[in-house]
């Protein structure tokens, strides 16, 4: 496929994307947006808006709202910590421990791996069956506000395993317990691996709500009910005004974001971060040595370099002659040619002296300057190897 048809496929590609995400975005126009699992404001079978609207029709005063911080109020009495989905940091931590200790009861319900993380802040691990376990009955006869003869059916698929053993079970498996209770100081901790009984459709049978209404009355103080949703990433600041929020929360916003994504993708697999792909050139013959050297040569004659040519020749000549008995090219020729006969006196220094001679004269003609160059390539040719 050539560069122009996959260009082609890429845009319609695009296109299609495009297309669908504006019709996600038309598809969702109108809907309410979607609350987090065991939110109190949630209708959804999940959700926690039963347990709400059951706990204010039986006198107790439920705050459900979100924070712009993280500190439980001061009147409550029992804080309601259902499947969170957001990390709990360690000054939260040292918040809830001190208000626990204080004489608060803290209730975690949950389990999803972020649920698993808060439980291990007091020491337990969170265990999954193989198969969910339906209807539990007491361990112990502590649940009797109403009394829960008959079990509760909670419908966990998790179990409790503990490094500590100052803890009271409530409700358990043949693996492990499933609801604990144990104190901190003035107060107390209720930990249970199924929050089902808490949801919606869990209060919807009628063996639940008695045991949420033991568990609701073994605060250790008098006060108010405080639903955690700080932890299902629910902010009083999320409504304010601002170009973050209108991205992140409105339909258009949102669109935009998808729409930058959509680009930001294409120009990935264009490849074009630094410019368009070079396209491999041709292979080309190269040129022979020889052409190189006879392009020089025109390129000399042409700019009349005669007596720079004669004078390479005279230094060269002087140099390789002079090599082998260390004599330095730049002494006079018949200084140089008096010491090389005491070397060499085979040598015609006379025919050298006069070849070095017209060395140093300009040329009358390219002629000439040829039949320089070739006595003195002969002189370079009979001599012998390099200094010994």
């Amino acid at each position: 496929m050539n560069r122009l048809s996959r260009d082609a496929w890429l845009g319609i590609g695009l296109v299609v994307l495009l297309a669908a995400v504006a019709f996600a975005a038309a598809m969702q126009q109108g809907q309410a947006p979607q609350l987090p699992p065991y939110d109190g404001a949630s209708a959804a079978p999940d959700g926690a808006l039963a347990l709400v609207r059951w706990l204010t029709r039986l006198g107790y005063e439920v705050d459900d709202q979100p924070q712009d911080v993280f500190q439980p109020p001061d009147d409550a009495a029992l804080i309601l910590m259902l499947q969170p989905s957001q990390l709990i940091a360690s000054s939260e931590w040292d918040t809830l421990d001190k208000w626990v200790t204080g004489g608060g009861t803290l209730l975690i319900a949950g389990d999803s791996f972020t649920a698993s993380l808060a439980i291990s802040h007091y020491h337990f691990t969170l265990r999954y069956l193989d198969q969910p376990a339906q209807t539990l009955t007491p361990q112990t006869p502590l649940l009797v506000a109403p009394p829960l003869t008959a079990g509760a059916n909670v419908h966990t698929g998790a179990y409790l395993s503990a490094s500590r053993s100052d803890y009271v079970t409530h409700l358990a498996v043949a693996q492990g317990p499933v609801l604990v209770s144990l104190s901190q100081g003035k107060g107390r901790v209720l930990i249970s691996a199924a929050p089902f009984p808490f949801s919606n459709d869990g209060l919807r049978d009628a063996s639940n709500p008695p045991l949420v209404l033991n568990l609701v009355r073994s605060t250790a103080r008098a006060g108010g009910i405080w639903l955690d949703e700080w932890h299902h990433g629910l902010r009083a600041s999320d409504s304010a005004d601002g170009p973050g929020s209108w991205l992140l929360t409105t339909l258009g916003g949102r669109a935009l974001l998808y729409v930058a994504l959509v680009i930001f993708v294409a120009l990935l697999l264009q490849g074009r971060s630094f410019g368009q792909p070079l396209v491999e050139g041709r292979e080309r013959a190269r040129r022979a040595p020889l052409e190189y050297i006879t392009a020089i040569a025109n390129l000399n004659r042409r700019a009349g370099h005669r007596r720079a040519l004669l004078t390479d020749y005279h230094h060269r000549l002087k140099r390789e002659l002079g090599r082998r008995y260390r004599l330095s090219p730049s002494l006079d020729d018949q200084e140089f040619c008096r010491h090389l006969a005491i070397y060499r006196p085979d040598l015609d220094t006379a025919e050298l002296l006069t070849l070095l001679g017209q060395l140093q004269r300009s040329a009358s003609g390219e002629n000439e300057l040829v039949d320089l160059a070739a006595r003195a390539s002969a002189w370079l040719d009979d001599q012998p190897g390099g200094p010994t």
